[in-house]
């Protein structure tokens, strides 16, 4: 068959110029490709997609500690500072999906920083840090930034768990034979002990039986796998049911990994089983854990005849070559236990189409394409377009007709970026045919240097540490860094499990899916083996970015604008929720002062430029009509209605499960330390005097102090409550509350004798200048708007002791506090209260920003001695590492009181389009 080299023949167009055409304007097909080339590129200049990364300074974290952060935010398609958006959000959601915090950050020239406090909120388990801004959720969530971390809270009467599972057939039924070894922390057995023990899916309980530990501490029961049980989510439960046991619960997730219910794909290249054309076919297996699995067998035809062999490689994908033949249809055969098989179906072979072959060889400094075509549009002669896309731009285009295929072609990589490209065919009409990613690499990553002033340290030592950046040629780079500096003993760094800023920006965010061992990748270029490895993912996973066939749109309303700023914003509205035009609105704080007025456009619509957002702020809003009332007017306000997004696939394993020698002696050496150290300065003591004292509600505005109120509902008691309304849950919760006739006739909330307000956030709800809601009303709104759901606590003042300051506070001085009483509520979104319509007044209160702190970092005198009272897991966190224009800053801290060795991790940018990161060791010694 002819072959044609496609290099004299095909409009190639290096693509580094851009025309006058508008991309509004292209509504219909254009001719050739370069105005279509045109028109995706501006688009993309125009909607500036963004890139998130966010380099924190442990992988995993223990109860109390501070999850410090620094966010680069990116322009996805130059890798430089984006400007699009000055707001961030970053939050916090345990493996149920429920976000247990959410905070705002600014964003300056790219850059954001900050931290969360691991407070008692957190209970022991996994968690996933999220991050994005608005501008962001216009796309798919798969390009939101995600990193999963676990929580431990490590005691030394922890028990420690040994467990195994196998499953087998038995008749018509699975069967789980289970054991479970349970040791206490020093390793001896938990002897004849009574349990119960549990296995659940999610919420449902599907088995319950009393069990007991034997003289080694072994648990083995057997049972019946119910058919309709999911995998994803089975956990087995066992509690102590002795006496005086706190009922310690320990959850264990029951890993089921039934064959026959791996998930096999079947992904040829360029998209389809063309008849005629050999394919390289490419797979992924996935287990009912979600992870890749091992399989391997045979690809069999109609007639049972096997043509093919495959066997999955790392993380359970491969490849295998086929030649399809018209009118066949072809299976993979997967041997089982038993000798029994199960067959998966492969695409259906295509009668007619193209096909898109690439070989991005190692070490290779060109790629090769070859193009072809079924007879059929071979003889039409029909055009098609061949692109190159890469961080979301076209870098690359060629227009041919099928008369010129089978043809090939030899790109020089050096047309590309580092990163993924996605090679697209396009029709003439610019809809896609075929497509296959592939993987540039030119080595081209900031080069940094780590230089630690001494080869060694002591205790408490002084370190200075130099920081060197250069280009790949070895010029000197300005940028900006984040350095982590963490304790072996007490942190472990898996580097197959760490994503970094390089890996990240220029490979799994381009990525749809999860990437297992993303560091795996890290070094792909320099290993035949992980470049393989590489290229099979890249055929197994879909690419995530925006639509560049939005182009071709004549407009595009994005659902989610870009916030450059901290606004307010809202609408005002008649009683026929009809925009009112040219209202006055006027906004006030008190702390901190702020007196502003505007005027609503045509569409009623008002907002507030310029706002500090401290946590204390509290505005009133007013809005009037022509005549200069506020009767007949209402307020809408634009409130930041936060994403839900898709719970995390990863299934966390506690800490105590299964645990290894390496890491449990880190772990014993971990609880030494801090055992010591509590001893000598006395925080266990404070600790338990401060926790058995009194419940606490994290955040509360309690005018009276912690804990310093009647009746107390915490998260503990919210999470018990299920989905209930906030007046369901105190008339549930607090006797005495009633609703009563006052002698004017109006009804009114008391509580025993006392009338009831309602503060939410440290807001009085009543506190609306110039409401025409009676407060009966006002309160039954906001008891009906809230559920227990978005509730972190309550606290109840009766009248009494308990309500002095609240009386002084909120009301009148000459108010007797024994005739009022006040229900203090704490939100997890700290906004206060919110209602949906005020009557020309509302009471806002914003989702603050959060500031960053800087981290503490202690500063000893020549010769300290240490003594055990400085023992911290992350040594030492900089966010802010600027390199000079020689390319070099120096970082200098103190090691603590642990000696051993010190992990050091550099990530940054030099915020035009390169990235960085580097790791090191410091090796402290106790007598140096």
């Amino acid at each position: 068959m002819r072959s044609h080299f496609l290099k004299p023949v095909f409009i190639i167009l290096a693509l580094l110029w851009l025309t006058a055409t508008a991309w509004a304007q292209v509504n219909t097909p254009l001719p050739g490709i370069k105005p279509f080339v045109t028109a995706v590129n501006d688009h993309v200049l125009n909607i500036a997609p963004e890139q998130l990364y966010i380099h924190t300074d442990k992988p995993n974290y223990t109860s109390g500690d501070t999850l410090w952060f620094k966010a680069y935010l990116f322009n996805a398609a130059l890798l430089e500072a984006s400007a699009k958006s000055g707001v961030l959000y970053v939050e916090i959601a345990n493996d149920t999906n429920k976000v247990i915090k959410r905070i705002k950050l600014p964003v300056y020239m790219g850059l954001a920083m900050g931290q969360i406090v691991l407070d008692d909120d957190y209970l022991q388990g996994g968690y996933t840090l999220r991050g994005y801004t608005n501008w962001m959720r216009n796309v798919d969530e798969a390009c939101i930034f995600k990193k999963h971390f676990y929580l431990s809270d490590t005691k030394g009467d922890d028990w420690l768990v040994d467990y195994n599972s196998t499953l087998s057939n038995q008749a018509d039924k699975q069967q789980v034979d289970l054991s479970l070894r349970v040791n206490q922390f020093d390793k001896t057995p938990v002897m004849v002990r009574e349990m119960q023990m549990r296995l659940t899916d999610g919420r449902r309980t599907l088995l319950r039986n009393n069990v007991q530990t034997d003289l080694s501490g072994m648990i083995k029961v057997k049972f019946d796998l119910p058919q309709k049980a999911n995998a994803k989510t089975l956990a087995v439960s066992i509690q102590d049911l002795r006496k005086g046991s706190d009922n310690r619960l320990l959850v264990i997730p029951l890993l089921i990994n039934r064959p026959e219910n791996t998930d096999l794909q079947f992904m040829p290249e360029g998209g389809k089983l063309l008849a005629g054309m050999q394919t390289t076919v490419a797979f992924k297996a996935i287990g009912e854990d979600g992870l890749g699995t091992n399989v391997e067998g045979d690809i069999c035809d109609s007639k049972a005849q096997v043509i093919a062999s495959f066997k999955a490689g790392y993380k359970g994908m491969g490849t295998f070559s086929l030649l399809p033949m018209a009118g066949e249809t072809y299976t993979a055969r997967v041997k089982q236990i038993n000798n029994v098989y199960k067959t998966y179906p492969l695409p259906l072979v295509a009668a007619t189409g193209l096909s898109l072959r690439v070989r991005n060889t190692f070490n290779a400094d060109s790629c090769y394409i070859r193009l072809n075509a079924s007879p059929d549009l071979i003889a039409a002669g029909g055009t098609f377009y061949l692109i190159g896309v890469a961080k979301e731009k076209i870098r690359y285009g060629a227009a041919f007709t099928t008369t010129m295929l089978p043809a090939n072609m030899k790109l020089d990589k050096s047309i590309f970026p580092t990163g993924v490209v996605r090679f697209i065919v396009v029709d003439a009409q610019y809809n896609p045919v075929n497509e296959r990613l592939t993987y540039i690499d030119h080595n081209d990553h900031l080069n940094i240097k780590l230089t630690p002033n001494q080869p060694q340290y002591g205790l408490r030592d002084s370190v200075a540490l130099g920081i060197t950046v250069t280009t790949k040629e070895g010029q000197p780079v300005k940028g900006s860094f984040s350095l982590t500096v963490t304790d072996d003993v007490q942190v472990k760094i898996d580097s197959l499990q760490m994503n970094n800023i390089g890996t990240y920006t220029q490979l799994t965010s381009n990525l749809k899916g999860t990437v297992e061992t993303p560091g795996y990748y890290a070094n792909a270029a320099q290993s035949a083996l992980k470049w393989q490895h590489l290229d099979n993912l890249l055929l197994t996973q879909g690419w995530a970015g925006y639509d560049w066939g939005d182009a071709l749109k004549p407009s595009k309303i994005f659902s989610f604008a870009a916030e450059q700023e901290p606004m307010i914003t809202g609408r005002v509205t008649n009683v026929f929720n009809k925009p009112v035009a040219k209202s006055a609105v006027s906004l006030i704080s008190k702390k901190p002062f702020l007196a502003n007025s505007t005027i609503t456009d045509q569409q009623g619509k008002f907002s507030f430029t310029t706002i500090v957002s401290p946590d204390t702020a509290v505005y009133f809003l007013q809005a009037l009509n022509k005549s200069g009332n506020n009767f007949n007017v209402g307020i809408e306000m634009d409130n930041f209605k936060p994403p839900i997004f898709t719970a995390a696939a990863e299934r966390t394993i506690p800490w105590y499960v299964n645990i290894d020698s390496t890491s449990f002696s880190s772990l014993k050496k971990q609880l030494e330390l801090k055992t010591e150290q509590e001893r000598i300065t006395g925080v266990n003591v404070l600790k338990a005097v401060k926790v058995n004292a009194r419940k606490i509600i994290r955040g509360s505005k309690n005018l009276n102090g912690p804990g310093e109120a009647d009746v107390i509902v915490n998260v503990a008691a919210m999470e018990k409550t299920g989905r209930i309304t906030l007046g369901d849950l105190l008339f549930e919760r607090v006797k005495g509350l009633r609703t009563e006739g006052s002698k004017d006739g109006q009804l009114t909330y008391k509580i025993n004798q006392g009338l009831m307000h309602l503060i939410i956030d440290g807001v009085d709800v009543e506190a609306v200048p110039n409401s025409s809601i009676s407060s009966y009303y006002l309160l039954q709104e906001h008891l009906d708007a809230y559920d227990a759901e978005e509730i972190k606590g309550i606290e109840v003042m009766f009248p009494g002791p308990n309500s002095k300051r609240y009386t002084k506070y909120f009301l009148s001085p000459d108010d007797p506090y024994f005739l009022n009483a006040f229900v203090e509520v704490t939100t997890y979104s700290g906004r206060g209260p919110l209602n949906k319509k005020a009557i020309g007044t509302y009471t806002y209160r914003g989702m603050p920003f959060t500031m960053p702190k800087q981290f503490y970092a202690p500063k000893y005198k020549a010769n300290a001695a240490p003594d055990m009272t400085a023992i911290r897991s992350t040594i030492h966190w900089e966010p802010n590492v600027i390199t000079d224009e020689n390319g070099k800053a120096t970082v200098s801290f103190f090691t603590s009181d642990s000696a051993g060795s010190y992990s050091i991790i550099v990530e940054g940018t030099d915020l035009n389009g390169s990235v960085g990161t580097k790791t090191g060791r410091l090796s402290v010694k106790r007598n140096l």
